[in-house]
């Protein structure tokens, strides 16, 4: 596998399934801790005000090495402030390899909300469904903004809260798909199952593994970073001639609360359904399961804690839960996921149809103040007195700074 790894795994130019041993799977740890390695010393040398350009550089020996700067050293350099098409945002270092790890063999790897649309019949029951969402999400930002935390999130660097993101990550149906740029992650992702009667990760075991044939295998899906560069490259548009992101991988940096840094994450915004199985430029690597690697990277990974920190928002879980379920929203809530929608053109007609709906088997209620959770101010104190110190930069151990990208 070794010598397939130098030359296959750079390269994805087909939808066969590659078969690999857990040697293999050893083998890519130590590309991964080499790609991370790589990361914190540029990181570092960056910090440190480093560089290799030196006073008396000219000529195309100056312009080689402030390329090499801008297109190699800063994009491998935690903490910077980058503009990108989904928000502005503060990047972790960018390793080489991009994964997505499966406990099991799936026909289609797409995001929750577009698995969930596939059972609505008609495009307006789709558009509904879709409105609904939002408006779930939209109740997620609200209950957060209430927190001093998160109003000064932007700090002095002006990045985006992903609300969206973070709602994902908190089990809220969203057009995300979670990608990671750390294999042990995917690793994890990849061979440990989540309890609901527990409520906690635990490896896989022969149980859950020899159930059928599609769970004896894991499944790791990989893109080579050159690869992800070309392809986020591309110019797509759609038929109305608006550019669109065709599962392009989108970086989510470091966000309020430590899933997304934990996770190394990155994402796909898939608003249209285009499973991982069908592209291209993810390769495929499945592997048969056993339970000492189950264990091992389970825990490797703090049995979950490195990847699930306990971390102040866990303390909300009832009201998360209740978001996750509601079926009462806020004004402000349904004018935001109107304002999302492509479907309806006329407020009213939309809001009349979503009052009317059945489409979850209960009715929806939309009022002025109206929200389906009841957060005290003693809850918020006790919040905002534990993050009331809190810095970027001494917690995610970074520096921030900016640059131009081309």
């Amino acid at each position: 596998m070794k010598g397939y790894l130098k030359k296959q795994i750079l390269t994805s130019e087909s939808n066969n399934i590659f078969d690999i041993s857990i040697d293999d799977i050893f083998h890519m740890i130590q590309i991964n801790e080499a790609d991370r390695f790589e990361c914190e010393k540029i990181t570092q040398s960056v910090y440190n005000n480093e560089s290799p350009i030196q006073p008396n550089d000219t000529g195309s020996t100056l312009r080689h090495k402030i390329y090499h700067e801008f297109l190699y050293r800063y994009p491998k350099t935690s903490g910077f402030v980058m503009k990108y098409p989904h928000g502005i945002i503060l990047t972790q270092a960018e390793r080489n390899h991009f994964y997505r790890g499966e406990n099991q063999i799936y026909e289609k790897s797409i995001p929750t909300l577009l698995r969930q649309l596939n059972s609505k019949k008609t495009n307006e029951d789709k558009e509904l469904f879709k409105i609904i969402n939002e408006m779930r999400i939209a109740e997620f930002g609200i209950f957060l903004v209430k927190f001093d935390f998160i109003q000064q999130w932007p700090y002095k660097i002006g990045s985006t809260v992903l609300f969206d993101v973070i709602a994902q990550h908190y089990g809220l149906n969203t057009n995300w798909l979670d990608i990671t740029n750390d294999f042990l992650v995917a690793l994890f992702f990849a061979n440990c199952f989540w309890n609901n009667k527990t409520n906690f990760w635990q490896p896989l075991t022969r149980n859950e593994t020899e159930k059928n044939e599609k769970t004896k295998y894991g499944l790791i899906y990989h893109c080579p970073l050159w690869q992800k560069e070309l392809h986020n490259g591309y110019e797509l548009t759609n038929e109305k001639g608006e550019r669109v992101l065709d599962n392009a991988i989108l970086p989510i940096g470091f966000q309020p609360f430590m899933r997304c840094h934990m996770q190394a994450a990155y994402g796909i915004k898939m608003l249209e359904e285009f499973p991982l199985q069908n592209d291209v430029i993810f390769e495929k690597l499945r592997f048969r399961h056993n339970e000492e690697l189950s264990t091992w990277i389970f825990e490797r990974m703090g049995k979950g804690k490195l990847i699930y920190p306990h971390e102040g928002l866990i303390q909300f879980n009832d009201i998360i839960q209740e978001i996750k379920d509601s079926y009462v929203f806020s004004e402000e809530a349904f004018n935001f996921a109107f304002s999302k929608n492509k479907y309806f053109t006329n407020k009213e007609q939309c809001l009349n149809k979503i009052l009317s709906t059945n489409i979850l088997g209960h009715s929806i209620e939309i009022g002025k103040d109206k929200h389906s959770y009841s957060l005290s101010s003693q809850r918020i104190k006790e919040f905002d007195k534990v993050y009331k110190d809190f810095s970027i930069e001494k917690e995610y151990n970074i520096k921030l700074g900016t640059c131009k990208v081309f």
